[in-house]
């Protein structure tokens, strides 16, 4: 099933039920937000990024949330909680640039397609070749494999094939814990 709320549907139905979606939005968003905002203004002692990742949120929620969950505060606090963690993670993994100049001697030009396609996937396979038993499927492993070799946060990695930062931490956290019990059981 796809993450769109109108798949399957024609553009009648899609139009309607993104109205609907787009009203429960709306209610959730004059019950909550403010108190979301305090929330997030609270985790990032900036106004302007709370009110960024506030954005992030309601977009999320209308596009991705089921329409029973629109309306419910422990689970909107908790997305907003995810959507704050990998907003914190990519700014700390990245630093920030006060000045909108950058020296020229401080940019590096790094290249994510430094291998061909068979290189890389050589590359893979070698590294998950070190950890037999790991049990972990392709999915899980290529998202592990986004993370630890080209850094991307978990946001950027739902971004780039479609699943659930949140489930993205589950999975990293996961290999984590199953690649340190592999490594502890080989002393």
């Amino acid at each position: 099933m796809s993450n769109s709320p109108a798949a399957g549907f024609n553009a009648a139905e899609a139009e309607t039920l993104f109205a609907r979606r787009l009203e429960l939005v709306s209610e959730s968003v004059d019950l909550y937000h403010i108190y979301l905002k305090d929330y997030l203004y609270r985790l990032t002692s900036q106004w302007q990024d709370a009110e960024n990742l506030l954005q992030d949120l309601w977009q999320h929620v209308l596009l991705h949330f089921p329409e029973e969950k629109i309306k419910v505060l422990p689970i909107l606090r908790r997305k907003a909680w995810q959507i704050f963690i990998d907003f914190y993670r990519a700014r700390q993994r990245r630093g920030e640039t006060i000045t909108d100049e950058v020296a020229e001697g401080l940019i590096t030009h790094v290249s994510i397609e430094a291998y061909t396609d068979r290189e890389e996937q050589s590359l893979k396979e070698t590294f998950w070749n070190g950890f037999p038993g790991i049990e972990l499927d392709d999915q899980q492993k290529e998202v592990i494999w986004m993370h630890a070799r080209f850094g991307f946060t978990y946001k950027e990695i739902e971004e780039k094939i479609g699943i659930p930062s949140s489930t993205v931490c589950d999975w990293v956290a996961l290999a984590r814990e199953r690649l340190a019990t592999y490594l502890n059981n080989q002393k």
